[in-house]
């Protein structure tokens, strides 16, 4: 009996084939033993069905089962050892294959422009850890600094060799940074001068690492004649990273001063027409193609004598405060008798 068993033993196990279909009586049929088993984090042992004719062999009463190296993903061998009644032993492999695990990158990433690198975040959408496995290594996203949508990708993310992982990429936001600037109070200039730079602070936010503000802050209208003026962004910009709220101020045009004195010297003779009273502008200056309007008068009278210069109607456009330099006298002097 024992060389019968032996010999269907050695008969199966050369046969190679999962399942042995019996020929003829007295031979013991192996079934039960898949190909592959997915990887479940335990040790996998196959629970084959041995049947020698009609009776079902019972585990460790007509044979032993033992499996090695079948843990992990990769080619284990499972051993069927008789005992009892039975002797010789059979192997057989079979596969442990990947378990599927699908992560997702959460939606909705991102940071403001200039700010720390937050971590990057996900969640398991389908399958498990198995045991005590768990994700190692981080996602990571396109490399850039600047505003604008950047791709979330795997990077050095795994669960180990035991899984087949898939990651559901996502999308990382990097938005404007808030900037708010403000224009200096008290900001002026004399009418004629031409425009200062206006100046102006950071109010709130700040610039990043070596980024500045170019360009400059402008005038509502020029701010030539005098008047108070709004002060505009102008040209000023931090560049596509900033979004910038400006608090504007006022900017005053004051009026230039010029001081006019009369000539001295000045006179006519009894009975002749009074000429036109002449002046020299002593200091301030006339800007942009202005010009006087009107001329000096003088004290009423026409005998011979010293009459007081007075302003008359000379004047000049509200850009300007006039000064006039009243110290100088017209003299009426005698005729002669011809």
């Amino acid at each position: 009996m024992k060389r019968k068993l032996l010999f269907t033993l050695f008969f199966i196990a050369t046969l190679g084939a999962h399942t042995v279909h019996c020929q003829a009586m007295g031979n013991i049929a192996i079934a039960g033993i898949s190909a592959s088993y997915t990887y479940t984090g335990e040790p996998i042992i196959p629970n084959p069905v041995l049947r020698d004719r009609l009776k079902t062999l019972k585990k460790d009463e007509d044979y032993t089962l033992t499996a090695t190296n079948n843990v992990n993903v990769g080619t284990a061998t499972v051993t069927i050892k008789g005992i009892g009644n039975y002797t010789g032993e059979i192997t057989r492999e079979f596969k442990i294959t990947k378990a599927r695990l699908v992560v997702a990158v959460d939606a909705g990433q991102g940071k403001v422009y200039g700010a720390a690198e937050p971590n990057l975040t996900y969640k398991v959408t389908s399958g498990e850890l198995k045991g005590k496995d768990a994700l190692k290594g981080n996602l990571e996203r396109q490399p850039g600094d600047n505003v604008g949508v950047y791709v979330i990708s795997q990077g050095t993310l795994t669960a180990g060799d035991n899984y087949e992982l898939m990651v559901v990429r996502n999308n990382f936001r990097i938005e404007r940074a808030p900037l708010k600037i403000s224009a200096l109070p008290g900001q002026n200039k004399v009418y004629g001068q031409p425009n200062p730079e206006i100046k102006y602070r950071i109010t709130e936010g700040a610039l990043v690492g070596q980024d500045a503000l170019t360009g400059t802050l402008g005038i509502q209208g020029a701010g030539q004649n005098v008047g108070t003026y709004a002060i505009t962004i102008g040209t000023l910009s931090a560049g596509r990273n900033y979004d910038i709220k400006f608090e504007p101020g006022s900017f005053e045009v004051s009026k230039a001063n010029v001081t006019v004195k009369p000539n001295p010297g000045q006179s006519k003779t009894f009975g002749d027409p009074d000429p036109q009273l002449t002046y020299t502008v002593t200091s301030g200056e006339l800007f942009h193609g202005d010009t006087f309007r009107g001329a000096l008068g003088r004290q009423a009278g026409e005998d011979v004598g010293n009459y007081a210069i007075q302003q008359g109607t000379l004047a000049l456009s509200n850009n300007y405060n006039l000064k006039v330099e009243l110290t100088e006298k017209f003299e009426i002097k005698r005729k002669a008798f011809q």
